[in-house]
């Protein structure tokens, strides 16, 4: 008998490496792995993508809000010239 990953549950194993229980079980614990995007944030990156910004800090900063607001602001990096 194995034990399930996702769900805890004791199943009969057919193979040594199996880790689930079911594919459902299997498809869940690959879900939960993978952020998901809400529908909210889809639409606000597509307004983004249409959205004229008057730097690449100010685009970047919408879409560290979007995507990932407990993530520090990201500052800006200075490349300085070399002529």
């Amino acid at each position: 008998m194995g034990l399930c990953q996702h769900c805890g549950a004791s199943f009969p194993k057919t193979r040594k490496t199996r880790k689930y229980c079911t594919n459902r079980c299997k498809t869940n614990a690959c879900l939960d792995k993978k952020p998901r995007l809400r529908a909210a944030d889809v639409e606000a990156l597509q307004d983004v993508l249409s959205a004229e910004f008057t730097s690449v800090e100010a685009m970047r900063e919408r879409l560290r809000m979007i995507l990932a607001p407990e993530m520090p602001v990201i500052h800006a990096v200075v490349v300085p010239r070399m002529d």
